[in-house]
């Protein structure tokens, strides 16, 4: 099945006019008049070493979400492919006491909010008709050192909010200059009124087609590090995801858990396979009472009805995820233990507003490119 459309990018035009501070770094100007399109060359001031090509949408029941992603690793090399999808399948939030257990995506249907000349501060530019997702380009500190060698990196950031009622979602994807694609929700606002100070998890559960270089030829691995107690050697074992077919897996601690997506034939200058790797950002794991939240990990093949997190138990039915178009799934918990800094009771009302507490996971290129970038 054909899903990759080549990227065309025609003479430039600039989207939306923006005259940013000296101290920003520049925006690549957009190379259509899209609105649901973001373009960075990097370095943003200088001659193009790497760019990336973002498409997106945003809508109720989805909030942010990538619609392709295409990574330039070279001014002579070509559009990689990396994303064809990917977004928040759903958003759980269970309470300590049993009850509430939202499914805030799916069961509300909530709408990603407009956005302003005050969320995209002082360098940031407003994308979309409505405007609702800011594009900023970072410096992002140090990408690499050798004593007086040093190179600074730079990122591309979308993001937007969905508005959950008492909470809001921060959906957020960086698109770095090493190929590098981070994905973030911060999870902010005012605590639930009627339980203000009861613990909760912010479950984030990601769906991600990865069509890495085009749909097809993908297989998906997993990562194990093994290192005995007492032992001074270790081994890193890449296995098949659940033996090769659909199904879950779950992030252990000592293990190092990395689950990685290669493509078939895409290989580096050194004749290296392509891959991408999913690392999570955990501060714990998540284990609750309904089934389809007791693993970290799922693996399917792509199913075009295929996108609601609580049917996912049906989805994987023994389908091959090696050489094949899959898609991944990701749950990234938040746990809310609720403290001071997050309001307090006056006369009964609930004020103040909690601080944006972040979970995600990096997807991290391995052998795309043919040695260090932006090496000298």
């Amino acid at each position: 099945m054909l899903r990759f459309a080549p990227v065309a990018l025609a003479a430039a035009t600039v989207m939306l006019p923006v005259v940013a501070p000296a101290q920003c770094l520049p925006h690549s100007p957009p190379p259509n008049t899209s609105p649901l399109l973001a373009y960075q060359e990097f370095p943003a001031a200088g001659p193009m070493q790497t760019a990336w090509y973002v498409t997106f949408g945003y809508g109720p029941g989805k909030g942010l979400y990538l619609t392709g992603a295409w990574f330039k690793p070279g001014p002579n090399k070509p559009w990689v492919q990396v994303v064809y999808s990917a977004g928040l399948a759903e958003l759980f939030v269970p309470y300590a006491s049993g009850s509430p257990r939202f499914l805030d995506l799916s069961t509300f249907n909530f709408d990603i909010v407009p956005v302003t000349s005050a969320d995209a501060g002082a360098c940031g530019i407003l994308l979309g008709q409505p405007a609702k997702v800011v594009k900023e380009v970072r410096d992002k500190g140090v990408l690499w050192k050798d004593d007086q060698k040093v190179r600074r990196g730079e990122v591309m950031m979308l993001w937007g909010t969905i508005d959950a009622a008492n909470y809001n979602y921060i959906v957020h994807y960086g698109f770095h200059d090493d190929g590098t694609i981070e994905f973030r929700t911060g999870a902010t606002a005012v605590n639930l009124p009627s339980k203000p100070e009861e613990a909760h998890v912010h479950d984030a559960i990601w769906r991600l087609d990865l069509d890495l270089d085009g749909a097809a030829g993908d297989t998906v691995q997993v990562v194990r590090h093994a290192e005995p107690l007492g032992s001074l050697s270790w081994t890193d074992n890449v296995l098949p995801f659940n033996g090769g077919t659909e199904g879950s897996t779950d992030w252990v601690a000592p293990e190092f858990t990395t689950v990685r997506v290669t493509d078939a034939t895409l290989k580096n200058a050194r004749g290296r396979a392509t891959s991408y790797d999913l690392l999570p950002l955990t501060r714990g794991i998540a284990r609750h009472a309904e089934s389809y939240m007791r693993h970290d990990f799922w693996a399917t093949a792509y199913g075009s009805a295929e996108t609601a997190f609580t049917m996912i138990e049906t989805y994987a039915n023994g389908q091959p995820v090696t050489n094949a178009d899959i898609v991944l799934w990701y749950v990234s918990p938040v746990l809310h233990l609720t403290r001071s800094e997050d309001g307090q009771n006056v006369g009964g009302v609930w004020q103040g507003l909690a601080l944006a507490m972040w979970g995600g996971f990096d997807l991290r290129p391995r052998d795309l490119f043919d040695t260090t970038p932006f090496w000298p």
